[in-house]
């Protein structure tokens, strides 16, 4: 009855994505489109959705028709595949032929383009390494030494005040002692469900957020203990790529003003005229052309935001960044696009990333160290293959078991993680 009288703003992704299934189903067709469900949901909440759908399929006897950017999801629910690209249909099958054996090239770049979490190359290979006749294995990435911390986080802790009533409010601690140290050129990932926290800790590093207690150290100065006037001169040594390129540009600004404006307000460049040159370069080094900087953000796909927002953050030439969920909305090949760019800026200019994911593959691939997050407290953490290898916390095994392995022909009921009943 609560949830009756809810409106979607106080549901959770997940419980929204299941009032979307109630009202599909309620006039009990013989065919549910689902049309990417589950983007943007961390893995747990991503499966109990999709044991849902699975769950009403048998029950119903309804067909469906799914439509996802993510293979590891269509190996473990699809029977047959319809692979497409450009709107034409390049190949379809049964599942296990399609995944085992595929037969057109833009499959088998789908298909190697995802992150793994049993190899770690070099680069990622992308669609047009494919469609030119195939790309070659990547060397195993390596990783500089860890050296002296750049940014250091003790302690971190921030509780909200939520008012329960005309007089009475409740604490809700959101972050709870989180500490970790990111040198120069390398990635300290933070993975958890939603809700975990992860992004706090962002903000609260960033002081868009005060933190109730604790400590965020750049160097050798503390940032929780600066004035608003003193932050500012540390900003542009730190900044953030967000999540949604939809919504992360303002969509009444050309991409020149973008990326000139952080210039101006940092006062980098000589003149407008040098602020222009250096966003030109930016562009080009993203990967966009020159003529971009007249057009606007509708103008461009989600993969070309996201590049777009990450010149922006670096038009200021920082020291670290902040990457929240920067590859979650963008589909398999376009994120091995954007993972390949920011290995290449990382090398190039010896960035220090703070990597914020739910998809355990990703942070994977991105990290020197990874922290795993529940409820705003870190409850593991240490280098990606010890922890993915041999998890210590049964949060960390739950998480590893939700992921999904349709790629290795897993499917649902054959070993994969159950509902817990709890509602995402």
């Amino acid at each position: 009855r609560a949830r009756l009288r809810a409106y979607p703003h106080e549901l959770s992704g997940g419980q929204q994505q299941r009032v979307m299934i109630a009202m599909a189903i309620a006039n009990e067709p013989k065919l549910l489109i689902a049309d990417e469900p589950t983007t943007a949901l961390d893995v747990t909440v991503q499966r109990q959705v999709l044991e849902l759908i699975a769950r009403l399929r048998e029950r119903h006897r309804m067909s469906v028709l799914f439509i996802s950017h993510d293979l590891g999801l269509v190996g473990e629910i699809a029977d047959d595949v319809v692979v497409m690209r450009e709107g034409e249909v390049r190949e379809s099958g049964p599942t296990q032929r399609i995944f085992s054996a595929p037969r057109d090239p833009y499959t088998r770049a789908l298909l190697a383009c995802r992150p793994r979490l049993d190899t770690r190359p070099r680069r990622l290979p992308v669609i047009d390494d494919f469609m030119r006749g195939g790309a070659a294995p990547g060397a195993p990435l390596e990783r500089p030494p860890a050296g002296a911390s750049l940014i250091e986080a003790k302690g971190l802790h921030k509780e909200f005040r939520l008012r329960t009533g005309w007089f009475a409010s409740k604490s809700l601690v959101a972050v709870r002692e989180v500490s970790f140290g990111v040198t120069r050129g390398r990635t300290v990932g933070l993975v958890g469900e939603s809700g975990s926290g992860k992004t706090t800790v962002a903000l609260l590093v960033m002081r868009l957020l005060e933190a109730s207690g604790g400590e965020a150290r750049l160097e050798d100065t503390d940032l929780l203990r600066l004035s608003a006037a003193q932050m500012m001169a540390f900003r542009r040594r730190i900044q953030i790529v967000f999540q949604n390129p939809y919504a992360s540009l303002n969509p009444r600004m050309s991409i020149g003003r973008t990326l000139t404006e952080p210039m101006r307000i940092h006062r980098l460049g000589a003149d407008e005229g040098e602020r222009i040159e250096r966003a030109r370069r930016l562009l080009q080094r993203v990967g966009l052309p020159q003529d971009a900087m007249h057009r606007y953000p509708h103008e461009f796909s989600g993969g070309q935001r996201q590049r777009i927002a990450i010149a922006r953050a670096l038009a200021v030439e920082p020291e670290v960044l902040i990457c929240d969920e920067p590859v979650s909305a963008l589909d398999v090949s376009v994120q091995a696009t954007v993972l390949n760019l920011l290995l290449d800026l990382q090398e190039e200019r010896g960035l220090a990333y703070l990597f914020i994911s739910h998809d355990l593959a990703v942070v994977k691939y991105m990290s020197d160290e990874v922290l795993v997050m529940r409820e705003g407290e870190v409850v593991e953490r240490g280098a990606p293959e010890a922890i993915y290898r041999a998890p210590q916390h049964e949060y960390t095994r739950k998480l590893l078991a939700a992921i999904p392995r349709g790629l290795e022909g897993r499917k649902f009921g054959d070993g994969a993680l159950t509902s817990s009943g709890t509602e995402p």
